[in-house]
This record gives structure tokens, C-alpha cells and sequence, in this order.
């Protein structure tokens, strides 16, 4: 497993893959420094300017910054590793694969885990390599903490990881790369009409019977906005304030990845 863990990594960084979602982040990093002021007046404690707005105390600053670049870096980072991690997993389905993998008599769950584990891991780094320097400045320059955000990126890996169980169970079928996208990006799209169903979905179902299918899909899916708001919130008040996102989250996500395992070690090539 960890050898095709590894080999799936070297796999992305010949396609470029990796090499553009690494550009893109310390591009993301880049940007946020760019845009965030420390200033200390003389005799004074730092005060932190975004853009053109008026410079705040620090201790107040700090977890906004965080919060905002949290929520304005988690969507795109989902979705742009969703497109990037698809094709490892879609790609050891394809014929020429099949063979050359399949056939040296490692079990088919491990070959397919580590492509899975190689996807997380270019979620997590590229999305660390976004957001970290952005706090690692703020902790150097104001000495207010900034390890919450470390927290915030395990909380956001658990929106990714049942995404990317979506396009594990999706490229089972072998049609192609684009059922993989498009299957977890609409549940990304869901997930937040789902999570207020009430000014969305009920405004428009007046069936008790149809409100509840909408409730159940609510359950069952996973909730990929309300784990941002979670991951965004922990670092501004240190308070996870529902652990239901999380755990239903996770059991969607086993749930799911076991089920492709299963269909995967049956399914005939």
C-alpha cells in the first residue's frame, strides 16, 4: 500500500499536477500576506490592517484574519483537489493499469487505499501551504497564538475525505474521469441547501413526503459547509459548537469507502 502511496505521488508530480496545485497555493499565500498589514507604532502594541480598512488590535485581528482566509481558501481547496485527486483513483481502473497493477498479487484494497491516501495528502499539504504562512507571520510578528488553524485543517480534511470517497465509489463503473468530478462536487453543491433546507428546499416542496427525503439526504450526506463554518469558528472562539457535522461527516465517509472496497474486491475486470 505504501509503495503505491508513493508511487502515486511521483505519479502526480510527472503529470504536474501537484506542481500546479503547489503554484496555486504559495500564489493563495502569497495574496493573503500580501494584503495583511502588521504594523507596531512606537511604544505600542501591533495593530493589524486588512487592505485599505482601518488597523485593529491584534488580539481582535488575528482570529478574523484566520477566519477569513479559512473560509475563502477551504471551498477553492476542495474543489480544485477533488479535480486534481480524481484521476489517481479513476486511473487505476483504466486497461494497462488493471494489468500491470492487479496482477502482481497485491490485495486490490491496498493498491486502491494508497492512491485514496495520496489524494488526502496533496489536499493537506497544499491547503497548509496556503494557509500556514499567513499564520506562522501573524504568530512571529504579534506573539498572539495561531495553532487553531492546524485543528481547522483536520476539520476541513474530514469535508475532502467524504468528497473523495464519492469519486472512489463513483470510478468503479470505468466511464470516465467526469462521473469521479462531477459526482462529489454535487455534494459539495448540496451540502449547503441541504444544511438550510428551510429557506431553500421547503420553500419550494410543500409535500410532507418530499420534505422528508430532503431531511433524510441532509442526514445522510455529508456536511461539507457546516465542517467549513466549524473549522472557521473553532479558530476565531476555540469552541467546536456541534460535533453532529463531524461524526455523521466520518460515518458517511467509512460507510462509503468500505462499500467501494467491497464492490471493488468482487468486481470482475
Amino acid at each position: 500500500m505504501w509503495a503505491t502511496y508513493l508511487n502515486s505521488l511521483r505519479e502526480s508530480m510527472s503529470r504536474r499536477v501537484a506542481l500546479v496545485l503547489f503554484g496555486v497555493a504559495i500564489l493563495v499565500a502569497f495574496a493573503f500576506n500580501w494584503i495583511v498589514h502588521v504594523r507596531t507604532p512606537a511604544g505600542a502594541a501591533a495593530v493589524i490592517a486588512i487592505g485599505t480598512q482601518a488597523p485593529s488590535p491584534a488580539a481582535i485581528a488575528v482570529p478574523e484574519v484566520l477566519e477569513s482566509e479559512l473560509h475563502a481558501a477551504g471551498s477553492l481547496w476542495l474543489l480544485l483537489t477533488v479535480f486534481a485527486a480524481a484521476p489517481l483513483l479513476n486511473g487505476t481502473l483504466k486497461k494497462g493499469w488493471l494489468e500491470l497493477l492487479f496482477a502482481k498479487g497485491t490485495a486490490r484494497w491496498r493498491i486502491f487505499t494508497g492512491r485514496f491516501l495520496a489524494g488526502l495528502t496533496l489536499y493537506g499539504l497544499t491547503f497548509a501551504l496556503a494557509t500556514f504562512p499567513v499564520a506562522a507571520r501573524l504568530w512571529w510578528r504579534t506573539g498572539v497564538a495561531t495553532w487553531q488553524v492546524c485543528l481547522a485543517l483536520v476539520i476541513e480534511t474530514f469535508s475532502f475525505t467524504a468528497l473523495l470517497s464519492i469519486a472512489a465509489l463513483a470510478a468503479l463503473p470505468q466511464k470516465g474521469i467526469t462521473l469521479p468530478i462531477i459526482a462529489p462536487v454535487a455534494v459539495w453543491i448540496l451540502s449547503p441547501l441541504l444544511a438550510r433546507r428551510q429557506e431553500s428546499f421547503y420553500q419550494l416542496l410543500s409535500s410532507r413526503f418530499a420534505r422528508e427525503i430532503v431531511d433524510w439526504a441532509y442526514r445522510i450526506l455529508p456536511k461539507c459547509s457546516e465542517l467549513e463554518d466549524i473549522g472557521a469558528l473553532f479558530v476565531h472562539s476555540l469552541k467546536i459548537q456541534s460535533w453532529w457535522p463531524v461524526w455523521s461527516s466520518g460515518a458517511f465517509t467509512l460507510a462509503v469507502f468500505s462499500l467501494t472496497l467491497g464492490l471493488l474486491r468482487r468486481k470482475s475486470f
